[in-house]
Order: structure tokens, then sequence, then C-alpha cells
């Protein structure tokens, strides 16, 4: 039996069907109320059954429409629902029937699914008719006299919400399901076809939200999203999808208006209508018809050439420009765009906007202020991890509905925050935090959204992507107001979000991607896009310049390497496995961390097609208020004047967009707020177009055309744009470590290769090392047979024709196979370090791409045969090294050679920059205090006396032998500081002389800090301190000398000898003498301290530091 047929005999069997049935009806003893009849419960569940078996099993609607004709949920659903009253809590009969009619009105209002590939001749049948018996069933249950139809189905949940969720049966759960999508079924029903005598108010927006209000079903939503994750796991989506049906395209900003400022709002909008019909009606009155439109016209242009162009139609005469703009009309070519087979351009529910009676938005305020302090974040927080894990009970239009409804309580809940800081009530006024809605400010709500985004950007799913592109603009909203508020603990969170938010590049690139993707999508989508642009750019500009050093972290591209080839037990090479060649080739993405340079970034919106998406959103300037035709305005000003990209703008048909919204007979008004900011930009834009153009007359062509980025450069500055490319760095050079022989040493530099798995380049190598050996081999020959030659013409008798001696042989030059391995030949190290072990030569004195390779002319084919068994055979048998190290481990960087230093002998024409064995002054540093002159005072002839008196000649030749080798070792120091050449000599007995002054020194400790120190040569005299060897053999330190003092005239071989007496007396324990004071001492005399009879070799005896020795007269001896 055919479909048509079939469903013909169910409406014809219906009647009979369902009155045997006994339902219920009228009854005439109960003043004409409703009485049930005795099998009404079964009757309701072989309903539900046949609806069960016959429409959702086949796909058909024919039971559906057979119970809409026969009037079953107003005659008898309703009335058995509205029959339970509120007093009969017990009574379980009324609550199953109530279950059984819940049951049935959930399949009879669920929502009709577009039309698909699987829709049949039955469902256009009956899909017009049931949507209209579903509008008819919404207003029988909102405008039902007994006003509790819906507080009776949340009668039918309770019992099962009161059990605990660990009690709960499957059975539980299913009934809080039921009456859930009960209430989402009713929310969604809408009227398919408003006229004029049926609008369709009685099932509005307004009328729904007050009778869920009344009877209790808002206070349901906001106790079972407050509990969610806690008493409910599993009826997150449901609740959401009521919810979202609720507030879906309700003006936010209309919702938190006073009564008196809606009033005022009111008043305004009915002035703007006004003016815009009125404008309307100018216009048509301008080519209205008129008595003389019965009469052809025809109109004639005459160019400068004498050619003419004819217009028909009296619309040539209206005005100046009206004959010409008709012209342009007829020449204008459209494109056919072709069929929107993919919806592109269809309005969505996104671009609706409805309004609400005010009652139903003072009520439907208070639920979402509700929802706000309670409901929302246990709410979205646990949808969110529904969404992570794709749980089953979840499809695609709900995760399009979880970033919709986020964007719109976060901009409630600005709005409120704004309306609450203007208010002059002080219990509103307050200022609380921003935890009310932090569960989607976490990093991974941040990382669910981008995800999302990226996935239907890259599927092109515009819509899904319109909601989390409206949900990703609220975010930043509502962060940079938490950047501004009084709170401490606001403004730490706002930063430790933008942070995360501008850290990975993936997001930021995202952003321009899709502002340049956009085609034909339709107005809404366009306005989100452009304001989340907007917005990005405008808090990443601020956030970049609050934080100089900034970091993101960015993709860096890097080949896969292939794997390592398997090695056999028996020892045979292992065959690569299937795919690597392929896995080699892959690209795999590494992220690395680099300094975020916003002009870069801000360079990616500097394209043709971000401002042609611009351009299509300012061309609906009709219908944009002051901050959406701001906002094009700023971005057209940061391409124009801030980044200075002028010639990007300089195109013809932004001269006449421009020219038709400012001075066109339908452009912007005057009145329009923003007409000034276009105003002054298009001013601008005419100046610098207008001095480019006489600057540059081919930018006369070049307005028809949009701009390419090879031409950009020049017709901005008038010449190429300079790139310069980076030259490639070559590898640091690398060494093994000594002490291995040459066979070691290639194994150590083949297993560095093959670790890398590098094969390919030791490969390579070997064809490179054969092809030379038959080379070399084939010279070798030739050079053997040419002396032989020479041998045997040569007389072997004569000695006055010795024969000549073999020339060398050519080098081979290396030459790499691919680009691959020219390139790897720079900055490779581990090949380069193969090269050289194997005595390669590189002849080019810089390393770039081009530099040459070459084997040697000393190299032997035997040699070259060598090295090349010595590759087969690690390549074969790969190296294992002992102790488990790696040939890594046997390899090290070699430093680089110092610069030599300057040599006085060498002839070179350079000036050294110091004078070397000096000290150098450095810059800044302080210049040495002017030393007092101060009086010497006279030594008492009788301190002498007394110092001297237990001196012996012995002591005395000692000092005076002492002294004078003390003179000349001087005089050998400053001789060799100016003359001597430590690099081309070497004296052994000085250095041992040097390092055995340098421990005594470390052993003394420093020099010079207090009084106890012993005496010490003046640096400045002699350049660097010396020891006495007297003093260094007995006491193991040594005896500096005093500071330079001026001559006495006529004393000079007094003070030797007074001096040779006191040097006496340190080495023969003599008796104390008063010592001057020294140079940065007051001038009170101090006793000289005796030096120890048994001093330390190390530590020598403490002494005061003195001016000079003490002075003893020879005569007084």
């Amino acid at each position: 039996m055919s479909s048509e047929g079939e469903g013909d005999m169910v409406l014809s069997r219906l009647p009979e069907t369902v009155d045997p049935m006994i339902l219920g009806g009228t009854s005439m003893v109960e003043d004409g109320g409703y009485s049930l009849g005795d099998d009404a419960l079964a009757c309701l569940k072989d309903l539900k059954r046949w609806l069960k078996l016959y429409d959702q099993k086949m796909n058909r609607f024919d039971v559906a429409r057979c119970m809409a004709e026969a009037n079953l949920v107003k005659g008898d659903l309703l009335e058995i629902l509205s029959g339970w009253e509120k007093d009969e809590i017990e009574n379980r009969i009324k609550q199953r029937l109530a279950l059984g009619c819940v049951e049935l009105l959930v399949p009879l209002t669920w929502p009709f699914e577009r039309y698909n590939s699987q829709t049949t001749v039955n469902h256009h049948r009956h899909i017009p008719v049931l949507q209209f018996a579903q509008a008819g069933y919404k207003k029988a249950i909102l405008q039902h006299p007994s006003k509790r139809i819906l507080s009776n189905i949340v009668r039918v949940a309770l019992p099962s919400i009161a059990v605990p969720p660990n009690e709960r049966t499957e059975r539980d759960e299913g009934i809080i399901k039921l009456v859930l999508y009960f209430f989402r079924n009713l929310v969604m029903i809408e009227h398919p076809m408003i006229t004029e005598t049926d609008t369709g108010e009685e099932i509005s927006r307004s009328a729904t939200i007050e009778a869920l209000k009344e009877q209790n079903v808002l206070h349901l939503l906001l106790a079972m999203s407050s509990e969610m994750g806690n008493e409910f796991n599993t009826q997150d989506v449901v609740v959401m999808e009521v919810i979202y049906h609720l507030v879906k395209s309700v003006d936010i900003e209309k919702m938190f208006l006073t009564d008196e400022q809606e009033s005022q709002k009111q008043g305004q909008d009915l002035t703007a209508l006004l003016k815009l019909e009125d404008e309307m009606k100018r216009a048509s009155i301008r080519g209205a018809s008129t008595r003389h439109n019965r009469f052809g016209t025809t109109v004639w242009i005459e160019r400068g050439d004498k050619t003419r162009s004819f217009v028909s139609g009296q619309g040539a005469l209206l005005g100046k420009s009206t004959g010409l703009d008709k012209m342009d009309a007829s020449k204008k070519w459209k494109k056919p765009g072709g069929a929107d087979t993919k919806g592109i351009s269809r309005k969505t529910e996104h671009d609706m906007s409805l309004t609400l009676e005010r009652r139903a938005k003072a009520k439907l305020r208070e639920f979402v202020e509700g929802f706000l302090d309670a409901g929302f974040n246990p709410l979205f927080s646990h949808l969110r991890r529904a969404i992570d894990r794709d749980a089953q009970r979840l499809v695609e239009s709900n995760q399009q509905q979880y970033f919709y409804l986020i964007a719109w309580f976060l901009k409630a809940e600005r709005t409120r925050r704004k309306t609450f800081a203007n208010s002059e009530d002080p219990e509103t006024s307050d200022i609380e935090s921003f935890s009310l809605v932090a569960s989607v400010l976490n990093q991974e709500s941040l990382i669910t959204l981008n995800r999302r985004m990226t996935d239907w950007f890259d599927t092109k799913q515009w819509t899904p992507l319109q909601s989390a592109m409206r949900c990703f603009t609220q975010i930043l909203l509502t962060v940079q107001d938490m950047a501004v508020s009084p709170l401490e603990d606001d403004q730490d969170i706002a930063e430790n979000i933008q942070n995360r938010l501008f850290y990975e590049e993936v997001t930021l690139d995202l952003v321009v991607m899709i502002l340049r993707a956009y085609t034909r999508q339709p107005f809404g989508w366009l306005d989100d896009c452009t304001e989340m642009v907007h917005v990005h750019l405008r808090m990443l500009e601020r956030f970049s310049k609050q934080h100089e050093h900034m970091f993101i972290r960015s993709r860096k591209r890097a080949r896969a390497q292939r794997k390592k080839n398997p090695t056999s037990e028996d020892g045979d090479g292992g065959v690569p496995e299937e795919g690597d060649e392929e896995m080699a080739e892959l690209s795999k993405a590494t992220m690395k961390e680099r300094a975020f340079d916003y002009s870069r970034f801000e360079q990616k919106f500097l394209t043709q097609s971000c401002v042609n998406t611009f351009l299509a959103f300012i061309g609906n300037y009709k219908e944009l208020n002051y901050s959406q035709m701001k906002r094009a305005i700023v971005f057209f000003h940061r391409v124009f004047v801030k980044r200075e990209q002028e010639v990007l703008l300089f195109r013809i048909d932004i001269v006449e967009l421009f020219n038709r919204i400012l001075q066109g007979p339908d452009g912007l008004p005057s009145s329009h707020s923003a007409r000034k900011e276009v105003d002054q930009f298009f001013k601008h834009y005419m100046r610098k177009l207008v001095k480019m153009l006489e600057k540059r007359p081919e930018l006369y062509v070049e307005l028809l055309f949009t701009k390419i980025n090879s031409t950009m450069h020049y017709l901005q500055f008038g010449y190429e744009k300079q790139i310069n490319v980076s030259k490639p760095r070559e590898a640091a050079e690398l060494r093994i470590k000594p002490g291995l022989e040459f066979n070691e040493q290639v194994s150590v530099a083949v297993g560095a290769l093959l670790d890398e798995n590098k094969g390919d380049a030791v490969d390579w190598l070997k064809t490179v090392l054969a092809a030379a050996i038959s080379e070399r081999k084939s010279w070798e020959a030739g050079e053997e047979a040419r002396l032989a030659l020479g041998a045997e013409a040569a007389d072997p008798d004569s000695e006055t024709n010795p024969q000549a001696p073999p020339s060398p042989p050519p080098f081979i030059n290396i030459t790499p196979d691919n680009e691959v391995r020219q390139t790897a030949l720079l900055k490779d190290g581990k090949l380069r370090l193969l090269l050289t072990t194997l005595k390669f030569e590189k002849i080019d004195a810089v390393d770039t791409l081009n530099t040459r390779w070459i084997i040697p002319s000393q190299l032997t084919s035997i040699d070259l045969q060598t090295s090349l068994e010595l590759l087969k055979l690690n390549t074969d048998n790969p190296p294992i090294f002992p102790d488990g190290h790696l040939a890594e481990d046997f390899i090290s960087r070699k430093p680089k050679p110092r610069v030599p230093a300057f040599d006085s002998d060498s002839g070179s024409d350079l000036e050294p920059l110091f004078e070397p064995g000096g000290p150098t002054p450095m810059p800044g540093a302080e210049k040495p205090k002017k030393k007092s002159a101060r009086k010497r005072r006279r030594k008492d002839p009788m301190e002498s006396t007394e110092l001297g008196s237990d001196l012996d000649d012995a002591a005395i030749e000692r000092a005076l032998a002492r002294r004078q080798k003390e003179k000349e070792r001087m005089v050998m120091i400053k001789s060799s500081l100016f003359v001597h050449d430590s690099d081309d000599e070497s004296d052994e007995e000085r250095d041992k002389l040097f390092y055995e002054k340098e421990r005594m020194q470390a052993a003394m400790g420093p020099v010079g800090l207090d009084g106890s120190a012993g005496p010490q040569m003046d640096f400045m005299e002699y350049g660097f301190g010396g020891v006495g060897e007297d003093w260094a053999g007995s006491t193991g330190a040594g005896e500096g000398n005093g500071r330079k003092r001026k001559n006495v005239a006529g004393g000079q071989a007094k003070a030797k000898k007074r001096r040779a007496i006191e040097s006496g007396s340190d080495d023969d324990n003599g008796s104390s003498a008063d010592e001057e004071s020294s140079d940065d001492g007051d001038g009170e005399e101090r006793p000289f301290a005796k030096p120890p009879t048994m001093p330390d070799v190390r530590t020598p005896p403490a002494r005061p530091r003195r001016r000079g020795p003490v002075i003893v007269s020879s005569d007084e001896e």
C-alpha cells in the first residue's frame, strides 16, 4: 500500500480509534466540567504507544496529524492537567495521569527539523498543518483559564527532584528530562505565519515569559542551574536550551532601562522614524508621476569630442546628475552571484532583534539577575566540561548556544554594573567582584573557545563561528572592565587573563584570518567580526604599550627526522621501514617563544582583503549607529594615517563610496552623530590623494585596481623595496678530543651523524669517495706511464739529464647532490667535522652557501680507499663506545683563536692602542691625589749610633752586595720591559723566579692595607713589586724598596752606607731603631719591628710600613 493511501486510512480510522477508548469528556453532572473515563490512564498509554511505534519509528506524522484533527490536546490533555488541584499532593492517580499527558505533549510539541534529504511527501503534507497545530497548543496552554497547566507539569517532576542524586533511578532522571523538554518545546514554538488578523501576540515571547514567571517555571530553572553538578548532572543541556530560547535576540540595553529612560528612548525612536518617513516621502515625490508622464522623453548629452549619448525617460531631467546616473546604471555590469546553496548569506537568529513588553521585560530582568548571581558559574562550568569530553547528549547546535549565552550574559553583567554605577541608590551602587562570571574567564574556557573557533573556521561553519566571535568579544570587554576596576583582585586577574589571551600567536593570527575570510555573510556576521577585530586590536595595543618586554609563543616549522634504521641480530644492516621516507618529508609544529612586536602584528591587517571587509561594513551606513561608524573610521585611520599605507586606500571605488555617503542623495543625514568624523577623514584623504596624484601621475591608472604587495611600496615611495637577505651563518667548528687514532676519530664523527639520523649524508660521502678513488687511480696510472716513458727515452748512463720529479695530482671538487646537502655543508657541524677528519679541505676563505670543498692533492688513492672502508665499516656496524658513552661525548666545540698582542718588532704599520707594559688609566677613574710635601726631620745621631753599634763589617758587606745585585736586576727588568721580546725568546730561570715570587706574595697576603704589612717596592718606579734574594732565602719573603726620594746633594755615599747598615740589621737581627713616618701617616715616629729569630717560610714577619730605611752614619759606626 502506498504511503498516501496508508495516510488516508489512518486519518479515516482516527475517530473510530479514539472514541471507543473512553478517555473522558464533558460531564453534565459536574457543572459542565471534564470527567475522566474509567480507563483514561490505559488510553493515554495506548496513545503514547501508537504515536511512538508509528510516527517515530516509521518517520511519519500521520498519528500527530490525527491527534491534531481530533483536538486531543485542547479537549482532553489540558483538561486532565487542569483537574489536578493544588491541595491534592498525595493523589497518585492524578500524578500518573499528569505524567501520561506530559508524555504525549512532548512528542506533539517537538520542533520540526528543516527539510533535508530524508524528507518525504508525507512531511511536506503534514508539517505545515502541524506547525499551526503547535501554535494552537501553545496558545491553549498559556491562556488556559485555570492558569496552572505549567505549574502542574512542574509538580510532575518534584517527587523525582526530591530524591537524592545517588538514589535516583533511570525513571526519575527520565521524568525530570521529560518535563524540561516540554518547557524547551513550548518556548521554541513560534507563529508560522503572522498576518494582520493573526499577529501571534498570544504566543509571543513576552506572553511566554509572563506565564513561566507566574507558574514558577523560572524558579525551577534557577534552582536547577544553581545546583548543576551537585544535584543534577545530565540535565545541563536541556536547561541551557530553555534559557537560550528565552533570552535570544533580546536587547540587553533596553532590558536594563528604567521606566523613565525607556519612555525617553521610545520618544527618540519615534522622532527618528518620523524623520525617516519624511525623507522617504520627499524622495518619492521627486520621482513621482505627473500629468506629463504620458509623453516620452529623450535627452542627449554631447561630449567634448562632439559625440553624443542618449538617455530616455523623464528621470534624466530630475536633477543635475540624474542623467549621468541613469547612463551609469545602464552600463553597470552585475556579476551573477549564483545560488547560495550553502546558505552563507541567509540571515540567522543572531541577526534578529526582539522587543519585549514592559512587564515581560521586568520579569526577565529579575530572572537574569538571579541567574547571574547564583546559576551562571555552576551551569557553564558543567557544560564546558561536557563539551571538552564530547558528551553524547551534546549536539553541534548546543555548542553554538553555549557560546551565544556566555556572550549574552557577559554583556548583561557589564550593563548591570554600568546601571548600578549610574544609580543613586546606595544599596545598588556598591561595587562587587567579577567572580560571578569567573567560570568562563579561566584558562580552560579560553582553550575551549579557541579550539572551537579554529575548528569552525577551518570547516567554514559561519553561524557557529559568529557565536564564538561574539563570545570572544564580550570576554575581551569584560577583561577590559576588570582592568579598570577599583578592586585590586580584579586588576590582577585581568592582567593574568590578558597575558594568556595574547600569549598564543595562533589566537592572534586567527583574528586576522577571520577578518580576511569575509565573502557574503549576513550583516550580523560582519558586525560581530569587525567588532571583534576592533576590540582586539585596541586592547592588544594598550597591553603592548604597558609591557615593554612582551613575549608570545609561536610555531616554528621543523622537518620531521627520519627514524633510525633498525639493526638485525646477525649484524647485517637493517632495512628501512615502510613510510620512513614519507615521514622524513612531513613537517611538524614546534613551539618557541619570541618577543612580540605590535607594529609587526598590525602589519598583517594592512591587506586588501581586510580593507574590503570594512568597506563592505561601512557600505551599510544607513543601518549603522555612531559606534559602528566610528569603528570603521578608526580602522581606516589606522591604515591611512597611523601606518601611512596611503596607497592601499587610493582606489576609485573608495572615493565613490565616501562621496556617496557624504554628498549623495541617499547619503548619511546631517543629523547623524558620526557624520563629523567621516567628513574629517574624507577631507584628509582627498588632500593626500591630490598631492600623490601630482607627485606620481602613474597613480591615475592604479586607482582603478586593487594594490598588490609588489607595487605598493613603489607607488608609496617611488622606488622598489630593498629586501635584505640575511646571509646564513656557518656552523660552529667542532673537534674530536685528542688521543684517538684516525680510525677512532672517523668512528666518532660517523656515530655523531648516525645518532642524529643523518645516515644519508654518510651515504652521499661514500659515493663521493668512490668517484674520487676512481679518478685518482686513473691519474696515478697515467702519471706512472708518463714517468716510465720518460725513463726509457733518457740515457741511463747520462748524469746531465736527471729524471723530472712527478707532478702532484689535481685536487678533486666535492659537489653536493641537492640544495639540502649544500646547506648542510655550511650549517651542519657534524658533517663538516667528518670532512675535516677525512682531511678534506675548503678553498674559500669565507664560509657561504657556495663554499667549495675539495679532496687535496696529498691524499692518494690508498688514503681515500682507507677512508671509504672506514665509512662502510661504521655504517654497516654502528660504533658502540665503552661505558655507555655516545659519540657526542667525544666531541667538543673548538675555541676561537685569540687575537695576538701588538708586537713592536713585527714591522706592522698599525700603532698600538696603548703602551705595553704599563698601567692603562681607565675612563672615569679617579686621578691620584697629589701628595702634600712634608719636611724631613733630621735623625738624631745618637739614635743611629745606638742602632749600628752591634753591626759588624761582614753584615755591611753583605748588605752592599745585595743592594748592588738588586740594582742590576732592576735595570734588567726595565730593559726587558721596553726592549725584550718575550714571544721570540724564553728564559726558564726568569720564569722560575717569577712563579716563586708569585707563590711568596700569595703566602704573604694583601700588601699595603695596614701598617702590619712588610715593606714593598714602589710600583710607579719599577712597574711591579720585587723580592730580595736574601730575604726570600732566609724568611721566604722579599724585601721591598722604599719610595723613590730625591737625592740630597753631597750625601749619596753616606745614604748608600746607611741603607746597607739597615739591611744588615735585618739579616743579623740587630737592635731596633726609630723609623720615620710613612707617606700617609701623621709624622709620628714608630719603632722598627725586629724580625723573629726563626721566621716561618710561608708567613713573613709583620713589619711596619716605613717611608725609607733607617739612616745610620758611617762615622758614628
